[in-house]
C-alpha cells in the first residue's frame, strides 16, 4: 500500500510540473503575441497616414499643427492677417473643412 501511495504522489507531482511548464509557456507565448501586435499595429498607424501634400497659398504660414480622433487640424496665418483652422481626415487623407477665424469689430 505504500508503495502504491508513492506511485501516486509521484504521479502528481510530475502532472503538476508538466502543467505548470505549459503555464509558463502558454503565458510567454501570450506576451510575445502581444508585443508583435502592438508593433504591427503602431507601423500601419505610420504608414497609413503616409506622404500627404497639402498645398498653403503663398505668404500662408502654419502656426499650430494637433491630431485628435483620427483628424489632423492645421492652424494657419494668412498673408492677409486672418487666420483659418484646415481639418485634415487621416483616413481619406482628405481635408474635410474649414474654419475662417473672423475678429468682431
Amino acid at each position: 500500500m505504500t508503495q502504491h501511495w508513492t506511485e501516486n504522489s509521484t504521479r502528481l507531482k510530475l502532472l503538476v510540473g508538466i502543467m505548470t511548464t505549459l503555464l509558463v509557456v502558454g503565458l510567454i507565448l501570450l506576451v510575445v503575441g502581444i508585443a508583435k501586435t502592438s508593433k504591427e499595429l503602431s507601423d500601419q498607424a505610420a504608414m497609413n497616414i503616409g506622404d500627404m501634400p497639402i498645398t498653403l497659398a503663398p505668404g500662408d504660414t502654419l502656426i499650430n499643427i494637433s491630431a485628435d480622433k483620427g483628424r489632423l487640424y492645421l492652424g494657419i496665418r494668412h498673408k492677409d492677417g486672418g487666420q483659418s483652422i484646415k481639418v485634415v481626415d487621416t483616413a481619406t487623407r482628405k481635408i474635410i473643412g474649414q474654419y475662417l477665424l473672423e475678429a468682431k469689430p
